[in-house]
């Protein structure tokens, strides 16, 4: 790959692409998550209700 050595004003940007062709393994997803997620509901905490202010 040639580079040009000009000087610029700006930041040129500089991208390399690869193409992929075929199957490839390395973009394979996840496999599916097997668990059912369950949401639990909050405990009453009454020990920051009586906030005293600092100043």
């Amino acid at each position: 790959m040639k580079l040009n050595e000009e000087k610029k004003a700006y930041v040129e940007p500089q991208i390399t692409m690869f193409a992929l062709a075929g199957d490839c393994p390395i973009l394979a997803g996840s496999p599916p998550v097997k668990t059912t997620p369950i949401v639990v509901p909050p405990t009453e905490d009454d020990d920051d209700t009586n906030l005293v202010p600092e100043n």
